[in-house]
């Protein structure tokens, strides 16, 4: 009877954390003008235009049990290939530290992507895409070092979003396959709205869920469009879940996307 009390309880906490997420977002007065996204980790279906650049060049800080890891700078570089496809790079410089231990430094794991859109917000009230992405370490010395994860990552994921009233919408859920780990399911919902001249809030609630570990991250974030082309990103969130060494204490993103 205690073992059922105790999950009802979690299940209950972990149902308040999600409203209070959403919860975030209610004080602005204005439509929302984008979405997911740096600095969120859930994406969401849009694609930068036809030839047109999106940088975002950002400093990205993770605390987790006994160690801190972060990227700086993370150079994030997207190109618009035609309307509907996105070809992504990320690369980030890791530093990383582990308690009783010096710093450590070198070149983090990259990331390549492709995104396509196949149904516009235009035509149907919805817009939906695909996003896979593949990670994997440059330089094998990175992941003995413990700069990064060794092994490879392949992310599969389905973007949807849509405009409700003043609330911009978007979700996404994918399967994340990882060769020297576990495999995960991931589930993240965004809501994003106006909260002043330029400026959209955002608040993000993203599952996922691997063999004996759940996690929940909440994430808020805002996109201060400073001109036509630089947007200040800037997020901070925390994971609930089980106690494990990967749970996120706090996670960071302070950044600036370049436009072109």
């Amino acid at each position: 009877m205690k073992t059922i009390s105790i999950i009802k309880m979690q299940r209950l906490l972990a149902t308040c954390d999600r409203l209070a997420g959403v919860a975030l977002l209610v004080f602005a007065s204005e439509a929302a003008f984008a979405q997911g996204g740096p600095p969120l980790v859930t994406d969401d279906p849009e694609t930068p235009g036809n030839g047109h650049w999106e940088i975002n060049l950002a400093t990205i800080a993770s605390h987790t049990s006994g160690r801190w890891e972060i990227a700086a700078p993370d150079a994030d570089i997207n190109y618009g290939w035609g309307e509907h496809v996105q070809l992504k790079l990320d690369v980030p410089w890791n530093f990383a530290h582990e308690t009783d231990q010096r710093w450590k430094s070198g070149l983090g794991a990259a990331n390549v992507g492709v995104k396509w859109r196949f149904v516009d917000i235009e035509d149907s009230g919805f817009s939906m895409s695909t996003y896979p992405q593949l990670s994997w370490n440059w330089l094998s010395s990175s992941a003995r070092r413990g700069i990064s994860a060794p092994g490879r990552q392949f992310f599969l994921p389905i973007e949807a979003a849509t405009v409700v009233g003043e609330y911009a919408l978007d979700a996404e859920v994918g399967r994340n396959f990882v060769q020297q780990g576990s495999n995960q399911w991931a589930a993240g919902f965004v809501v994003a709205h106006s909260c002043g001249e330029n400026v959209e809030c955002l608040g993000e609630v993203r599952e996922t869920w691997a063999p004996h570990n759940s996690q929940t991250l909440l994430n808020a974030g805002v996109h201060w469009k400073l001109n036509e082309s630089m947007v200040l990103l800037a997020s901070g969130g925390h994971e609930f879940g089980a106690h494990t060494e990967d749970q996120q204490r706090l996670l960071f993103y302070f950044g600036f996307q370049l436009l072109k």
